[in-house]
């Protein structure tokens, strides 16, 4: 089974939902599960990202992904082919997650414990459960194209 219910999301979809997430180009752009790449590319060339980074296990998306950078000359991406447990998310200022709401509740407790203060994650179609992660901070959700898409904050730990 995948980590994302991959269903890819088509370019105009892509761009609203990068824009419901007051994505800015000092952000430094995190896609756990990204797929083909779509997100990563999108906050490259519409949002000017400072730097856009990708984990994807499944060997079709990373290669497909690994082609499409090539292809377009993208650069600015960084891809690694591994467990998205296995990220180091210190650097990452805006998290970019579709998945399964199981992966979400379990990578929440990854984004509280090693996540910058801050932090913006941005859920789309699956919320993280705030009674079992009180460390987020929904700041808005809405209904896009079909889709509810769900943007939080990671609050500072207490000392």
């Amino acid at each position: 089974m995948f980590g994302a219910p991959y269903i890819p999301l088509s370019k105009k979809i892509v761009q609203k939902v990068l824009l419901f997430g007051d994505l800015s180009p000092n952000d430094v752009l995190y896609d756990l599960g990204c797929g083909d790449g779509r997100i990563l590319m999108s906050g490259l060339a519409d949002h000017n990202v400072s730097k856009a980074v990708g984990y994807e296990i499944a060997p079709w998306p990373y290669l497909k992904t690994i082609f499409l950078i090539k292809y377009k000359k993208i650069q600015g991406i960084e891809l690694f082919r591994k467990n998205f447990f296995e990220a180091d998310i210190r650097e990452a200022t805006f998290i970019y997650l579709y998945l399964f709401p199981k992966l979400i509740n379990n990578i929440a407790y990854k984004i509280a414990k090693e996540g910058a203060a801050e932090t913006k994650i941005l859920c789309v179609q699956f919320p993280i459960d705030t009674n079992k992660h009180p460390e987020f901070k929904l700041l808005k959700s809405a209904e896009i194209d079909e889709l509810v898409v769900y943007l939080y904050k990671l609050e500072p730990r207490n000392p």
